[in-house]
């Protein structure tokens, strides 16, 4: 992989996702008035949030050519893994917000999550899974962002330091979002959410590092998070220590290698099996 390849990836997906924040902001009644308010389901917006998946693609043949494409396609369509991870992904992450919930429930004596309400569970269910497609965020960034992005970085860094600059990149990349009340990040806490998804970085990368950097539990890990996590008020902090606590754990159970390289600590493990 050409390691410049994801100097260029931040900078297009900063420009696009920034320089479009930058004329809503500078020219409102103009763009406005040409694309419409700044909402999730904009079209532009949701193009937008498809960027990092976007360039992923076109800089893995541009810098890698066809080998480069193809990595990056058996990445994000590799779902023959472990059924364990899958498990982790998506009912792991849920536990870990649905914890931060009751330990907030127990320590401010807020109503705890309605996880035993047996009957909304099918509404639950559907809502969850019809996410798992409008939402433009699991699907449209991960590929980048974990496909892309985290070999790369892998080859510079250790799991542990790449996941957290990594982290801290996908983190800062939201920050417009906050700027705008028809986003849904409007009514969230910057603080606590840059920590939760710098901490969240580190758990998706372990899993993605212990399936050969299948891309689909990333997805998954993304759309469990959106679903579950709570980053309003008081909540927001319960969230961002709990999921920190389980991200320092991993690292320290894998001695900041997260898994890679057990015997020889070689980055290439990580590479795709042709």
């Amino acid at each position: 992989m050409n390691r410049r390849g994801i100097v260029v990836y931040y900078v297009l997906t900063y420009v696009f996702a920034w320089g479009l924040s930058a004329l809503f902001l500078l020219f409102p009644a103009w763009t406005t008035g040409h694309f419409g308010p700044v909402t999730l389901w904009n079209p532009i917006v949701f193009l937008t949030i498809w960027t990092p998946t976007i360039w992923a693609f076109v800089l893995a043949y541009a810098f890698d050519g066809a080998a480069g494409l193809r990595d990056l396609f058996v990445r994000t369509f590799r779902w023959r893994i472990t059924l364990h991870w899958y498990l982790i992904a998506t009912l792991g992450m849920a536990a870990l917000a649905l914890c931060a919930s009751f330990i907030r429930a127990a320590v401010d004596h807020t109503p705890p999550p309605p996880v035993l309400d047996f009957a909304a569970w099918p509404a639950l269910a559907w809502y969850g899974l019809s996410m798992l497609v409008i939402d433009p965020g699991p699907i449209g960034e991960d590929p980048g962002w974990r496909g892309y992005a985290l070999p790369r970085m892998l080859q510079r860094f250790n799991p542990a330091v790449a996941s957290v600059l990594l982290g801290a990149v996908w983190a800062v990349w939201h920050l417009p979002a906050f700027l705008f009340s028809g986003m849904p990040q409007s009514s969230l806490s910057v603080g606590w959410f840059l920590l939760a998804v710098v901490a969240q970085t580190v758990l998706m990368s372990w899993v993605a590092v212990n399936t050969r950097g299948a891309v689909i539990p990333a997805i998954l890990m993304h759309w469990a998070s959106n679903r579950f996590m709570v980053l309003e008020g008081d909540g927001a902090m319960y969230t961002a220590l709990v999921y920190s606590v389980a991200a320092i754990l991993v690292v320290a159970a894998t001695r900041a290698q997260l898994g890679l390289g057990r015997e020889s600590g070689n980055a290439a493990d990580f590479q795709t099996d042709f």
